[in-house]
């Protein structure tokens, strides 16, 4: 009989409000479903997925809590990075009525604008530069709520990555009017999303298991993934 290696299992934290990438009620989703992929070839399995807040799950893998963080922001002191798993294109949200003319970040600055939890780590420093000069920029750690907030009038702009937009604009459209037109401003390159571990040697395993995905062609831009 031939001798089965156990599977190893891995806890990961992961934001709570990024669906279809993530579901917080079902083992699914576009990211989940190639990270599995990824684990697989390595046979390792996500044993835990922690949903929480971006500054939570940062600090769950810092303090050795939990393997992994998915989508980590750079520079983590004490962490691990493997190579980016999926790309999000992140873009900026308002309500064509409005007419906003946005062609830079620096058009930002005049409007209210509402942006995901620790968007300043991720967006570049001459967003980071502008949200300290806007008085009117503020996070939020709920992506719900960010477009609640956009269609009703709470904020003139979001900045939110664009399949999670959609993915909330259906889910709402029972409760606000979410077909009212939408002007998107594409200011951001695709960002690539890594995963970081405190552990070196699984983040090295996971690396692996993402190159595996990758020359088997099953890992693709969210843009070529089929919603």
């Amino acid at each position: 009989m031939a001798n089965h290696v156990p599977v190893k299992g891995v806890s990961f934290a992961v934001s709570n409000s990024i669906p279809p990438y993530f579901y917080a009620d079902k083992k699914s989703g576009l990211q989940y479903d190639l990270l599995k992929a990824a684990l697989a070839t390595q046979n390792l399995a996500i044993s835990q997925l922690y949903f929480s807040p971006n500054k939570r799950a940062a600090r769950q893998v810092q303090t050795h809590n939990v393997d992994c963080l998915i989508n980590a922001h750079p520079n983590i002191e004490g962490l691990f990075y493997t190579q980016s798993l999926i790309e999000y294109q992140n873009s900026v949200f308002s309500l064509s009525k409005n007419q906003f003319v946005i062609n830079s970040i620096a058009d930002l600055q005049a409007i209210s604008l509402n942006g995901f939890q620790n968007a300043t780590k991720y967006l570049g420093q001459e967003f980071r530069d502008m949200s300290r000069n806007n008085r009117q920029y503020n996070e939020s750690n709920s992506q719900r709520s960010q477009v609640l907030m956009l269609f009703t009038g709470r904020v003139e702009a979001i900045v939110m990555e664009r399949r999670i937009f959609e993915h909330y604009r259906k889910l709402l459209a029972h409760k606000i009017d979410t077909e009212q037109a939408i002007s998107e401003h594409s200011l951001f390159a695709p960002a690539q999303r890594k995963i970081a571990c405190f552990n070196d040697t699984l983040r090295m395993q996971i690396d692996e298991g993402i190159s595996a995905l990758k020359q088997s062609d099953t890992i693709m831009r969210p843009s070529k993934l089929n919603s």
